[in-house]
């Protein structure tokens, strides 16, 4: 009898244990979503759960797995969230938005002597754009931005990206791409797509406002992308700005999660961000 009450004891305490265990999907290491989900983990960690970070190949990664309950919360570009709720419409009910990670930006880059002077042209068949991997969320970002202005489809898209590109842009005015698409946290102005388009005399940014990217999205209740004005250089009366959409990254939570933890995870967003994001 007394090894029954032992066995069961265990077993109740392993099953808290698996309860309350914790694994954020976060992205690439060496990429602010794994970095940001590290520090969560440790936090979540000194509050008596047992959480750790997972690697992902990014939002739609994150996302998919939160949704079939593979991982208990994920990090995602907004849009990102829109476009995977609209093709899953079932699952997308397995999963709720807690709040905001930090914002993120879209940025395009062209040769100055190219055929692309402004997003204008990007919406017609002038435009060869390349939008990083599939799958991504630059890419995706892109899909969005297609579905809310149609017009962009007009322009030929390319799956691919990286320096190697970026640089052909610089070299081509109008080779296999004549226009470079990422998405990035603005308050990051050494990222290195940025310091590249900066440093080079043929490459510059255009800006991106059409104002059909600011639609409103029926279920999540308001507009995916905001206009805003991202400072890329800082510097002595040297400051320079681009006009663009800009959006949140935010955190998902699936609906199996812990309430307490979702709790706990909530006021970090709200009230205990230095917390989430320490000075440095």
């Amino acid at each position: 009898m007394k090894m029954t009450l032992i066995a069961l004891a265990l077993t109740l305490a392993s099953s808290q244990v698996i309860a309350e265990e914790v694994v954020i999907s976060t992205g690439s290491r060496g990429g602010a979503y794994h970095a940001t989900g590290e520090q969560l983990a440790t936090i979540l960690n000194e509050y008596d759960y047992e959480a750790k970070a997972s690697k992902s190949n990014g939002s739609v990664e994150n996302i998919g797995r939160v949704a079939n309950f593979e991982v208990t919360l994920g990090f995602a570009q907004l849009d990102a969230v829109a476009w995977w709720m609209k093709r899953h419409p079932t699952q997308a009910k397995n999963f709720s938005v807690l709040g905001n990670l930090f914002p993120e930006c879209v940025y395009i880059a062209v040769n100055k002597d190219g055929p692309i002077g402004d997003e204008g042209d990007l919406q017609s068949d002038k435009g060869k754009i390349a939008v990083q991997k599939k799958g991504s969320g630059a890419a995706v970002t892109w899909e969005y931005m297609r579905e809310l202005n149609p017009g962009y489809a007009k322009s030929q898209t390319f799956y691919k990206g990286g320096m190697q590109v970026l640089s052909q842009l610089a070299s081509q005015p109008d080779g296999e791409v004549n226009a470079f698409l990422w998405v990035s946290n603005p308050e990051k102005l050494d990222q290195r797509y940025l310091k590249t388009v900066l440093n080079n005399d043929q490459l510059e940014l255009i800006n991106v406002d059409d104002w059909d990217l600011n639609d409103k999205h029926e279920e999540l209740g308001r507009p995916i992308y905001r206009f805003e004005t991202p400072e890329v250089k800082k510097g002595f009366l040297n400051d320079k700005e681009i006009k663009t959409i800009c959006m949140d990254s935010v955190v998902i939570a699936s609906k199996a999660a812990d309430e307490d933890m979702v709790d706990d995870v909530v006021d970090l967003l709200v009230n205990n961000r230095s917390r989430l994001f320490p000075p440095k």
